[in-house]
């Protein structure tokens, strides 16, 4: 009911940024149905830096692939502020089910040159060398798009995945294979 009295045709959206980014704020279980609604509906023009980074966190916790092409249409050094954004909220994320599609979804995401450097140096030198589950995301990026080669070259050692298998059993079957 609120979005409908907000995105009224009557209404001119003078407040925009600081109502989008108060739905964002008081979104309840991560549900930013309400406040993506509102954006989407309104259009709003959103200039403020912490305005767009909200919408960013909402679109981004919602789905992988839609926070992936939000921030393609950003300025170049937003988008790969962004993009390592992205990379942080789903690697660094409780473990479950949700964030292990959304692993998955993230390393399937059709990258250009550009970001899979982004992707490579976010993850080896930059703030996400920390994430436990860095390496797992460069290895299953790097086998995902065929650089088996390159994935056989990070430290396997350490770490399970589902069921019992180490990286490293997965790295003897890779030499085999």
């Amino acid at each position: 009911m609120a979005v409908q009295y907000l995105t009224h045709p009557s209404l001119i959206p003078t407040y925009s940024e600081e109502v989008l980014e108060q739905l964002i704020q008081h979104a309840k279980h991560d549900d930013y149905t309400l406040p993506l609604a509102y954006f989407y509906t309104v259009q709003p023009t959103i200039q403020a830096p912490r305005a767009i980074e909200s919408l960013y966190v909402g679109i981004a916790r919602t789905s992988v692939t839609e926070a992936f092409y939000f921030s393609r249409g950003q300025a170049d050094v937003a988008r790969r502020k962004m993009f390592e954004m992205l990379i942080s909220l789903v690697l660094h994320s409780h473990p479950s089910d949700r964030t292990a599609a959304r692993a998955v979804e993230l390393v399937n995401l059709p990258l250009d040159l550009e970001e899979e450097d982004w992707f490579e140096f976010f993850l080896t030198k930059g703030e996400g060398r920390a994430f436990k589950r860095a390496r797992d995301a460069l290895i299953m990026r790097r086998i995902g798009t065929g650089k088996v080669s390159e994935a056989l070259t990070l430290d396997f050692n350490g770490g399970k995945t589902g069921g019992g298998l180490s990286w490293a059993m997965m790295q003897d079957a890779l030499q085999e294979g």
